[in-house]
């Protein structure tokens, strides 16, 4: 049993690559800030101002808002994940629902100071992942259970320049935890292993910095642009790494491709790990084209060419886990419209396209990455000009992909329904 605040970093290597599958975002990534955001597929973000929510993504857009506001709310994700193949010797690797339903709540905080200064604070979560296959799955090297859980802390500032340009900057705290195990699978006929023999365990949490940055340039009261950044987020893992298999295995596990972890002999030894989480860009705009109507829009680049590969690593300079990554950058679109009823209510509809910044070569099964189409609507409901809540949903489907892994050839099918619900409250 590995202490629960040591990682195990060839484990936590593959606990940080295998992120996120069941919420669909690019890579690793979260889009689920907010459930105002979630009925419009994320578009325009970056120029919206309309809840505090919105400096989570764009600081500068805190410049639109004039009195102290406050938003809360959580996002439910209900995925279909499925894997399907067989191996050359007839084992099936059938998998059903690896990903559960999920949670992923928000909080955000704005407090104008005066006219021209503006202070925000939120917390909302930028990675996330909880992935199950059978303690007897076949590749159980490759699959096991994963659980990571990232919470993202955000303080941030905004300044009017002028009445048009507006500025924000903030800084970002990302606490992770993870927990993971991998099971023996048939690999272990070769180690005269039970096939749900667990051959790791980790459970362990760290800390990254970074920081964000925006403008809003805001051409009239109708129409804005905004331009954000958030950097990349170093984080710096040193702990303990352990493995029960024998470390006489090692060298026979390279040459037969097992997938296995490297063997300690059940002895602890430290190690190390750096994960590069990428830097992101976003372009967006917003347009109220006639009284009751505005158009918004969102192009996003992150640049993912920085997560090239995981490695862990002993003190002594010993590779206790490699894996080559390769990911490319990747962009997501998103276009959307708002239709404002009266005072109290309005509805919003969007669609977006994520392009996947994982290699056809580089899938793995519990990141069955692949490009994806939403489609969202939503609504808000003003009971006065204080309160109001915001419902969302989006239906997200994957294209089909094949995977291969070891010595072994997946298929894979994903689709995913979010629900969102949220309250705001201007003070």
């Amino acid at each position: 049993m590995i202490h629960k605040n040591r990682l195990t970093p060839s484990v936590l290597a593959s606990a940080m690559v295998l992120v996120s599958p069941d919420l669909f975002a690019a890579g690793f990534q979260l889009n689920e800030f907010s459930t105002i955001g979630l009925g419009r597929a994320y578009s325009g973000e970056g120029a919206m101002g309309d809840t505090a929510a919105s400096a989570s993504r764009n600081p500068a857009t805190m410049a639109l808002m004039n009195r102290p506001m406050f938003s809360v709310g959580a996002v439910f994700i209900d995925p279909e994940v499925n894997i399907d193949g067989t191996h050359v010797s007839g084992q099936s690797l059938k998998a059903h629902n690896i990903a559960p339903t999920q949670w992923v709540p928000d909080i955000h905080y704005v407090q104008p100071v005066n006219d021209r200064w503006w202070l925000g604070a939120s917390a909302s979560s930028n990675y996330g992942l909880a992935t199950e296959f059978s303690q007897n799955y076949a590749a159980g090297p490759y699959a096991g259970k994963t659980d990571l859980q990232t919470v993202n802390f955000k303080l941030s500032t905004a300044y009017r320049l002028n009445q048009h340009v507006s500025i924000g900057v903030g800084f970002d705290a990302v606490y992770g935890r993870a927990k993971i195990a991998r099971y023996a699978g048939e690999s272990g006929k070769a180690l005269a292993m039970p096939a749900n023999t667990q051959i790791a365990h980790l459970k362990g949490s760290e800390w990254g910095y970074g920081w964000n940055a925006g403008v809003l340039y805001e051409v009239d009261k109708n129409n804005r642009f905004g331009f954000s950044y958030r950097s990349e987020v170093k984080v710096d893992f040193d702990g303990d790494y352990k493995s029960s298999i024998p470390g006489y295995i090692n060298p026979f596990n390279q040459a037969m491709n097992l997938g296995l972890p490297y063997g300690t002999n059940g002895s602890t030894i430290p190690g190390s790990l750096t994960l590069n989480l990428p830097e992101m860009w976003e372009v967006s705009g917003y347009h109220r084209v006639a009284p009751q109507w505005a158009i918004h829009y969102s192009l996003t680049y992150t640049t993912w060419s920085q997560f090239q590969q995981l490695k862990a690593t002993s003190h002594h300079g010993q590779t206790l886990f490699y894996k080559d990554e390769s990911y490319k950058d990747a962009w997501r679109i998103a276009l959307g419209t708002s239709y404002f009823y009266d005072d109290n209510w309005t509805f919003r509809a969007g669609i977006a396209f994520d392009d996947s910044p994982v290699p056809a070569d580089k899938r793995s099964i519990s990141i069955p990455d692949q490009d994806r189409l939403w489609l969202s609507t939503g609504v808000s409901y003003a009971f006065n000009q204080h309160a109001s809540i915001d419902l969302g949903i989006s239906y997200m489907h994957g294209q089909r992909v094949t995977i291969k892994e070891g010595p072994y050839t997946f298929r894979s099918t994903g689709t995913a329904w979010l629900y969102g619900a949220g309250f705001n409250y201007t003070f």
